[in-house]
């Protein structure tokens, strides 16, 4: 994830630039890499025309059961759209924080959704053809290419959407996560290696590549893999949750403090983590907790880089089809500014 405020025509550019390279490596053509670079251009533009307040432009190579594209997020904390019916079309703008050139950016990406909220429409949400209401400011745009071989997304597979970054002022993360899919079950993992910068990257990666060897056991043989080949290192903590597409099922395990909520029907259940650090101080039986879900229910991961005050009634009337917008949303208010941060949504 690569993070750029936007406050001058510089601040464009290098999101602009950035963002055009690693469409390339990804994949894109000369050709869709200037529509993107458009959509990256009127996004930035509209944060710096409006004075947004915090704006930012978020961008993240996002994956799917092998399917590769990109996500790019604006978002802001000004006084948001009063009428986003209208700003949509080509060509109308706005004082708010989001205007012209909207409907260009739907006709270039194969998604776009945004959600404001603001004192007088109470939160409105434009995507696929749903109307919200919520309390609170801002804005939020998310947008998403994907490469011409990747489009065909199934409705019925499990989207996912992870923000994390590193401790700010740290060039590496200490805080990883690991997504797969194989035998009709879906593992998430987060992992949070001890401490800052390199050598809590290290020491996640190592947790990260005995999660990809033992991945096949069941979560508590996996956990206490993990925890073994982990001893002599400054340790980590992690989170694994199973989904068990076949038997509409998931289980969560964790050694630390890498928090799960389930959420269904506006009920948030949290569950509970195991105390202690991977291949340092864990000494207790892993607690793995197993619980049905329904069509749409909702799991939150986060590392404690992520406050845990977050509430979902706060976060209740948004759109829960795409989990970047809640993703985001939580990152954007809890992320702690002397912490590596991440937090993971999956709708399942």
């Amino acid at each position: 994830m690569e993070i750029f405020e936007i406050i001058n025509d510089w601040d464009i550019g290098q999101a602009r630039r950035y963002i055009a390279e690693k469409s390339k490596e990804i994949g894109f053509s000369s050709v869709e890499i200037g529509e993107i670079s458009i959509v990256v251009n009127e996004l930035c533009t509209n944060l710096i025309k409006h004075h947004s307040v915090e704006g930012k432009i978020i961008f993240n190579k996002i994956e799917m059961n092998g399917k590769n594209g990109i996500q790019i997020i604006s978002e802001d904390k000004g006084p948001g759209i009063i009428n986003v019916d209208e700003v949509i079309k080509d060509g109308i703008s706005t004082k708010g924080t989001m205007g012209g050139g909207l409907g260009a950016i739907k006709r270039l990406m194969d998604s776009f959704e945004i959600y404001s909220r603001t004192s007088i429409n109470l939160g409105k949400h434009i995507g696929y053809g749903h109307l919200l209401e919520s309390n609170g400011i801002g804005t939020i745009a998310i947008t998403q290419k994907w490469l011409k071989s990747s489009q065909n997304i199934g409705e019925k597979e499990v989207k996912i959407s992870v923000m994390s970054r590193p401790y700010i002022g740290c060039k590496v993360n200490g805080d990883l996560y690991y997504i797969k899919e194989f035998n009709n079950k879906v593992i998430l993992a987060l992992i949070d290696g001890l401490g800052h910068g390199t050598e809590a990257n290290k020491v996640a990666i190592k947790a990260k590549d005995l999660l990809e060897e033992n991945n096949y056991k069941s979560l508590k043989e996996l956990l206490y893999s993990i925890d073994t080949g982990m001893k002599h290192t400054r340790g980590a903590v992690i989170g694994i949750c199973i989904i068990d597409k076949e038997r509409k099922v998931f289980q969560y395990g964790s050694i630390g403090n890498v928090e799960l909520r389930y959420i269904i029907n506006s009920k948030d259940k949290k569950f509970i983590t195991t105390n202690g650090t991977l291949g340092v101080s864990f000494k207790t039986k892993v607690n793995v907790q197993e619980s049905s879900y329904e069509n749409g229910g909702i799991i939150v991961m986060n590392t404690d880089g992520i406050s845990n005050k977050w509430e979902y009634d706060e976060y209740s009337c948004i759109p829960t089809h795409n989990p970047a917008v809640l993703s985001n949303m939580i990152f954007r208010d809890f992320a702690k500014d002397n912490d590596d941060a991440t937090v993971l949504v999956a709708v399942i």
